[in-house]
């Protein structure tokens, strides 16, 4: 009804003229008393059009972001994927590196599991078997140093023994003096030596490789970490750190063949980052 008595008061004025027609106190009459209802009307129906073009933009900018998130997933799993490609390329050169420079027939391998097994504590299953020529007892190493050594081997799957389960015992040689000695696996705490002899000396830092004597010759097992340097024992003992870390192996090798000595040029791994020293504390203010 206001529309059409609005819309008819239009029309007749309209075809009116100027300020004494007929028909304008009626129009001011009409003005009076329709104004607030047009108002009221008019504000309900922009607001429920600011609401549509609200909820139209929040679509339109939900959509925006789900797009986003989609292309943010895609370049983060691009990125890990890289990641995953560059490490593996770094492994196989460092096996590259070892295989020449140690003279060693490696075939390489992959760890499939990390776990107990045959009653050791500390024991990796790789994937390859007697169908690949993998006999007990065999060396297996990766890019940085000793794994440890087969154990059991079946048609397609090997059980590894890592080295630093307590039950290892490797052979060992220290680079800077050549000084023999025995590295035993403590577990998570890593291994231990002892070097024999009265003149026996380790310092922080020094490298050792196998000997030859339980494993292939020549393979980098750890640096020293801790010394007694005991002038009145006849061992010297301490702890090593291994330069492989057994919880997170990938892709490794057995030694097939190798030298029965230890090769001229021993692979010796990057050495350990130094610990940066600790800030001094900053004195504390004097009270007032």
């Amino acid at each position: 009804m206001l529309v059409l008595t609005a819309f008819t008061l239009t029309a007749v004025d309209y075809r009116s003229s100027g300020d004494s027609s007929a028909f304008d106190a009626v129009r001011r009459g009409s003005d009076t008393l329709f104004g607030p209802a047009q108002r009221a009307v008019g504000g309900a129906v922009n607001g429920i059009g600011d609401a549509l073009d609200g909820i139209t933009r929040v679509g339109r900018d939900g959509d925006k972001d789900d797009k986003l998130q989609a292309e943010i997933d895609r370049l983060r799993t691009q990125l890990l994927e890289t990641d995953g490609l560059r490490r593996q390329l770094a492994e196989q050169q460092s096996l590259l590196q070892m295989k020449d420079t140690g003279g060693y027939t490696l075939t390489a391998a992959r760890v499939i599991s990390v776990g107990s097994s045959l009653g050791f504590e500390w024991t990796a299953t790789i994937d390859l078997g007697t169908r690949d020529g993998i006999t007990e007892g065999a060396t297996v190493v990766n890019g940085k140093g000793l794994v440890g050594r087969v154990k059991r081997v079946g048609p397609y799957t090997s059980v590894v023994v890592l080295l630093v389960d307590s039950e290892v015992t490797v052979g060992v040689r220290l680079i800077r003096s050549g000084q023999l000695g025995l590295v035993t696996g403590q577990g998570q705490t890593g291994l231990t030596y002892q070097l024999i002899g009265e003149r026996a000396r380790a310092e922080i830092g020094d490298a050792m490789y196998t000997s030859g004597s339980t494993f292939k010759a020549g393979i980098p097992v750890g640096r020293v970490t801790s010394t007694s340097n005991n002038p009145n024992s006849p061992t010297l003992t301490g702890t090593l750190e291994p330069f492989v870390d057994v919880t997170a192996l990938d892709l490794v090798a057995v030694v097939l063949d190798g030298p029965r000595r230890t090769p001229r040029s021993a692979v010796i791994p990057t050495p350990l980052p130094s610990p940066s020293p600790r800030p001094s504390p900053s004195p504390s203010p004097s009270p007032r």
